[in-house]
């Protein structure tokens, strides 16, 4: 492992909750000597190659502990790189993207498999992953699965982790995780001397997206005859809820169906539509505004958005975390931060005697 911080000069973490690849890290690193190369076989200590990864930490001084705290906020391979000079451009992606090429090869797992387990050895068996953050779950393989040649096998993990309604995804240490979508804000972002909002919010409303009722139709329990099916509607007190959006007593509900031969059973059912309903809820209202970094919110996060003119829910889909120090934290959306070079001044390391 090299330490690249003396060379490092500016970038910015891009996550987006809805993209294939979640994160992504752009970077620049000051090499005027020459001794950062393109090439695998490089002798050079500071080569770097597309096939090694790069781990970003974001680091924060608190005054209370009188000492730093080591927020890791990217581990990724190297997708694209080039030389301006002496400037070198760096991509990274999430570790998603080890996992989107080919299977190669067949995989199967019996009816009755632990699904927790079936989708860590997808993973791990397809992608050569191992390093996972799952928790025990008791979810069962309704039937025999499989996977072929062709499949994309972080497609298929995440289907089975939305089938258990759950969020599989990599955090900034690069953990694959799965985990339930946080039903409670964990941060709060506020305005005013003590707050982190340091623009003023842009709030914007769709409600075309919205959805007041879910039906979940999943697959045949063992000695039944007919599926199981479940329906969950916003309950009346909610301004989206079909009785509040109906007229002159009629009830406007607006349903997503959904079909899923692996849930057999209705705790299955109703937890899946219980999940999907409080996400389409939600998705009514889009937030755009600037704030002091956060480094710690994962891709899915429940957050609140409190100002003087403004009080609402959100799901933390887009967002970037500067590299640069000064630089604020954009929340709602993804924008560029401008390398300040004339600002850093570069020196060679002391030659040890």
């Amino acid at each position: 492992m090299t330490d690249l911080s003396t060379r490092f000069l500016g970038g910015q973490v891009n996550v987006d909750y809805a993209a294939d690849v979640t994160r992504n890290c752009t970077m620049q690193l000051f090499d005027p000597e020459r001794a950062m190369t393109f090439e695998t076989d490089s002798a050079n200590e500071g080569a770097l190659y597309l096939n090694r990864m790069i781990r970003v930490i974001y680091s924060v001084k608190v005054p209370q502990m009188n000492d730093w705290v080591d927020i890791p906020v990217f581990t990724g391979p190297i997708v694209s790189m080039d030389r301006d000079n002496d400037i070198i451009n760096i991509e990274c992606q999430g570790k998603e993207v080890l996992a989107r090429g080919a299977a190669v090869r067949t995989f199967t797992r019996k009816k009755g498999s632990n699904r927790v387990n079936v989708i860590r050895d997808i993973l791990r068996d397809l992608t050569g992953e191992n390093k996972f953050d799952f928790p025990e779950l008791s979810y069962k393989l309704a039937a025999d699965y499989s996977l072929g040649r062709e499949s994309i096998p972080w497609d298929a993990a995440k289907r089975l982790a939305s089938g258990m309604s759950r969020q599989l995804f990599y955090d900034g240490r690069g953990i694959c995780r799965l985990r339930t979508f946080p039903g409670s804000p964990v941060w709060t972002f506020k305005d005013g001397d003590s707050g982190t909002v340091v623009s003023t919010p842009k709030i914007s409303y769709d409600s075309s997206e919205v959805k007041n009722a879910v039906q979940v139709k999943g697959g045949i329990p063992k000695g039944a005859k007919t599926p199981v099916t479940v329906t969950l509607v916003a309950p009346s007190s909610h301004p989206l809820s079909p009785f509040k959006l109906g007229r002159n007593g009629v009830g406007r509900y607006l349903l997503e169906v959904i079909e899923d031969e692996s849930i057999r059973s209705k705790a299955e059912a109703e937890e899946k539509a219980g999940t999907v309903l409080n996400d389409r809820l939600l998705q009514e209202v889009d937030v755009d505004f600037n704030a002091m970094p956060i480094p710690h919110l994962e891709p899915g996060d429940l957050c609140r958005l409190s100002t003087e003119h403004y009080a609402t829910s959100f799901r933390l889909r887009e967002f970037s975390i500067p590299l640069v120090a000064g630089e604020v934290m954009s929340v709602g959306s993804i924008r560029n931060v401008n390398v300040r070079r004339n600002a850093w001044k570069w020196a060679p390391k002391k030659k040890k005697k």
